[in-house]
C-alpha cells in the first residue's frame, strides 16, 4: 500500500477550494453574479454547481484517507471532469466569443486559465504520486 503524498493533499485542498467556490456561485449565485447576455438556460450551469458541490464533498473525504489505493479511482474521476469541463469551456468559449461582453470575455479567460491550471496539477500529481 502507497502512502498519500503531501502534494496529493495540497492538490485536493485547492481542488475542494475552487470546486466549493464555483459550486456556490453556479447553484445559488447563478442569477446575481454569473448570469450572462442571453443565457436563456439557467438549469445546466445549476447542476454542473452541483456536481462541483458534490465534488468538494468527495475530496474532503479523501482528504480523510491515509492509502493511495482508496482515493486512486476518484482522483482519476476528478481528472476526468476537468478535462471534460475543461473542453466545453474553450469550446463554449469559442463559439461565443463574439457574442460575449468583455467582462464575460475576461471571466471565460479566468475560468479556463483555473480549470488549465487544476488539471495542470492533478497530472503532475497524479504522475508523481504513482512513482
Amino acid at each position: 500500500m502507497t502512502e498519500i503524498k503531501k502534494l496529493t493533499k495540497i492538490a485536493l485542498i485547492v481542488d475542494t477550494i475552487i470546486w466549493f467556490l464555483f459550486g456556490i456561485m453556479l447553484t445559488f449565485l447563478y442569477d446575481m453574479t454569473l448570469n450572462p447576455e442571453g443565457w436563456t438556460n439557467p438549469y445546466l450551469p445549476r447542476l454542473f454547481g452541483g456536481v462541483n458541490l458534490i465534488s468538494a464533498i468527495f475530496a474532503i473525504l479523501m482528504l480523510r484517507k491515509k492509502e493511495w489505493e482508496e482515493i486512486k479511482l476518484t482522483f482519476e474521476y476528478f481528472i476526468g471532469l476537468i478535462i471534460i469541463s475543461l473542453i466545453i469551456e474553450v469550446s463554449v468559449y469559442a463559439t461565443l466569443y463574439s457574442t460575449f461582453g468583455d467582462l464575460w470575455k475576461l471571466n471565460g479567460l479566468f475560468t479556463i486559465t483555473v480549470e488549465a491550471v487544476l488539471l495542470a496539477l492533478g497530472i503532475v500529481t497524479y504522475i508523481k504520486q504513482r512513482s
